[in-house]
């Protein structure tokens, strides 16, 4: 092996470095890959690992740290790597045993310590992430991204003066990190001359913040204005936040168009391979967002034999696979529906209803119900106008890209009632529409048609799924954990007169 001197080392380093900073992950690969073969420094193993994982080949990610390994095992960096990678495959027992490994080695890991804190809180082990991201804080009192997962976690468990609290340590040490604001502003009700929202419009007017900046400030201004009854200034920001997010994703309708397209010719090259019957009892929420999907699962948690799941990546991970195969057979599809059975075992391995409620799943119905015929699908639907208002005015994570332009939304609702028309001639067994204002009108009686779908027997928990302790972690976490009330939602109203365009497109 052809060595290479500290000093060249430490100025290659800074070079990958920077271009792993600005995302030139192959390139990285390619650099990192020369300098082992000269030299197998773990900086350099820790590079093309982070290098792998971002474009998604975690797989070797994996294999590269187990060589690395073998060279030096008691290296905690090594092993948190490796943690890492079982984390980003769902595989969350196999990701916990190398991260508790790494902390035998190093007690005060501060990236170990924090992964964990964020598999206790997928794993919904919320006290348990607590008690991770605290010691991460008794350690390094300014660690923001352990601040943040802070503010998320009590936010969930409707502790919003613990969320205000990180929120404020966040923006005391930089008042540029606005999602704090808006994440803030999720918790707080505002009244006319309120501190924060002067200090918000301050920020604003100084005009030193950038467009991702500006973005989450401009919800969070939407949300106070909002709250004050101040509807024209709250459309103002809220349009300025959605038209910011659009020029940052430039989201193209026909890209979507064009993936459910290859989701549905999937469909239907599968179409006559058949798995077994015999398979854990699943239920797969799906529908547009903000449909009511969220108090749907929380009810349907609420019964004694389901386990809510809530939104999960895995089916259209799965499906993104098996649409690369050259060959698909009976043996093929087995392995994944396997796979799937076990990713969902990491969250509940009892003998429960598991329910699945990433609403995107519209996309893979024909997959799910040919991995598992005997599936039960809720289709959540609302009144169009109300719901694709609902999305607009909401701040959604940057991967959801259809949702900041009213034309945008309902070009993507139209998609979706499309697609869920060609599933249900597919599949009419297997669908319920389950619509939210006749749920809201009738709670009991729909309840009660829901369970019988599911063949679940009748349960008195799930009238009362506000007293259910389950962790709900979508936007929609403070409605699905109160009563159900007959009186539906009607913000619109007070933007009637601003909403014309989107009125026009139904």
């Amino acid at each position: 092996m052809i060595n290479i001197s500290d000093e060249e080392l430490k100025k290659k380093y800074n070079e990958v470095h920077k271009k792993l900073l600005k995302g030139d992950f192959l390139e990285v690969i390619k650099e990192s890959n020369k300098v082992l073969k000269k030299r197998k420094h773990q900086l350099f193993f820790n590079l093309l690992c982070v290098a792998y994982q971002k474009i998604g080949k975690i797989e070797k990610s994996i294999d590269l740290m187990n060589e690395a390994l073998k060279l030096n095992p008691n290296n905690p960096n090594f092993l948190n790597n490796l943690g890492t990678c079982f984390f980003m495959l769902h595989k969350f027992s196999e990701a916990e045993k190398y991260f508790k490994k790494g902390l035998e080695i190093d007690s005060k890991h501060l990236h170990i310590l924090n992964n964990l804190g964020n598999l206790k809180r997928e794993t919904n082990k919320t006290e348990e992430s607590i008690e991770y991201y605290q010691k991460v804080l008794d350690i390094q009192t300014d660690a923001v991204a352990t601040l943040f997962n802070l503010v998320g976690v009590y936010r969930v468990l409707n502790q919003k003066e613990n969320s205000k609290l990180y929120c404020k340590k966040i923006l005391k040490l930089n008042k540029k990190l606005t999602d704090a604001d808006r994440q803030y502003s999720l918790v707080h009700k505002y009244v006319e001359g309120d501190p924060h929202l002067i200090d918000m419009l301050k920020k604003v007017d100084d005009g030193n913040l950038s467009s991702l900046e500006k973005v989450h400030i401009f919800y969070a201004i939407h949300k106070a204005y909002e709250d004050v009854k101040n509807y024209k200034k709250a459309f103002e920001f809220l349009k300025q936040g959605n038209d910011l997010l659009k020029k940052e994703t430039r989201y193209n309708f026909s890209k979507d168009e064009k993936k459910i397209k290859g989701y549905i010719n999937l469909y239907k090259k599968i179409k006559k391979i058949k798995t077994s019957k015999n398979h854990r009892d699943l239920i797969f929420i799906v529908g547009m967002p903000r449909s009511g999907s969220s108090l749907i699962e929380q009810i349907l948690a609420s019964h004694k034999k389901v386990f809510g799941g809530g939104e999960l990546p895995y089916i259209q991970e799965i499906a993104n696979k098996i649409i690369e195969e050259k060959k698909i057979n009976v043996s093929l599809m087995n392995d994944y529906k396997s796979k799937y059975l076990l990713l969902i075992d990491e969250l509940d391995n009892s003998s429960s209803t598991f329910t699945d409620k990433e609403l995107l799943n519209f996309y893979n119905l024909g997959l799910i119900l040919k991995l598992f015929p005997n599936a039960k699908v809720i289709n959540c639907t609302r009144d169009p106008i109300n719901n694709c208002w609902s999305i607009y005015k909401n701040f959604f994570p940057f991967k959801t890209m259809f949702v900041n332009d009213f034309k945008d939304v309902a070009k993507f609702y139209k998609l979706y009632l499309k697609t869920m028309a060609f599933w249900q001639k597919e599949f009419p067994k297997n669908i319920y529409n389950l619509s939210y204002e006749t749920l809201v009108e009738n709670p009991k009686d729909q309840i009660e048609k829901i369970l019988l779908f599911c063949n679940l027997e009748w349960d008195d928990n799930v009238t009362n799924h506000h007293k259910n302790p389950r962790i709900i972690k979508t936007l929609s976490f403070d409605q699905a954990n109160k009563p159900i009330s007959k009186k539906v939602s009607n913000s619109i109203l007070n933007y009637k007169e601003m909403i014309g365009d989107l009125v026009k497109e139904f």
